[in-house]
């Protein structure tokens, strides 16, 4: 013999599992009628595409950046020298920030017509090491007058000031 409690409770508890499954039931009908309506959206899917294809591009660019670039590949970097021609001097102005502000690490050297600007440095960040090297050579038309060389820094710009050789004329 059950009692009455006993009988109640049996009862209470499959109402509670049969209101389960069927609210189980709806919400899984919801969510898959949602899905195929999403499937036969031409929008949905474009817009699905896209998200793909921008996820497939970000990982192909950080591959790209991880595997393919040669670190002893020379990079486009901006200039380091600038030459510019005064009426009587050649001024060349070397963009230290990569230097780390040192002009020591610039030279210059003249020989004749031909003006050849170098730099070099070793830095270490973080166990890393990074080479800065770069070699100009400018072919000019005039003499240069390497005893009157003029270095001067300007903030991260380290200005060189060649004049001119004065050639004496030659009257008739």
């Amino acid at each position: 013999m059950i009692n009455e409690e006993t009988k109640h409770y049996w009862i209470r508890l499959g109402i509670v599992a049969l209101v389960f499954f069927i609210v189980a039931y709806l919400a899984f009908h919801v969510a898959l009628k949602n899905h195929l309506r999403n499937l036969s959206n031409p929008f949905y899917q474009t817009r699905r595409m896209e998200k793909i294809l921008d996820k497939q591009f970000r990982d192909f660019d950080r591959f790209e950046e991880k595997y393919l670039n040669n670190p002893f590949e020379p990079k486009m970097r901006p200039m380091f020298v600038n030459l510019v021609k005064e009426s009587s001097e050649y001024k060349v102005i070397v963009d230290l920030a990569e230097f780390d502000g040192d002009e020591k690490a610039v030279n210059v050297a003249i020989n004749g017509d031909e003006l050849t600007v170098s730099g070099k440095m070793d830095k270490k960040i973080r166990g890393n090491e990074k080479i800065i090297s770069f070699t100009q050579t400018y072919y000019l038309d005039e003499k240069l007058d390497e005893n009157k060389l003029l270095k001067e820094r300007k903030g991260d710009k380290y200005i060189i000031t060649i004049p001119f050789k004065i050639t004496e004329r030659e009257d008739d």
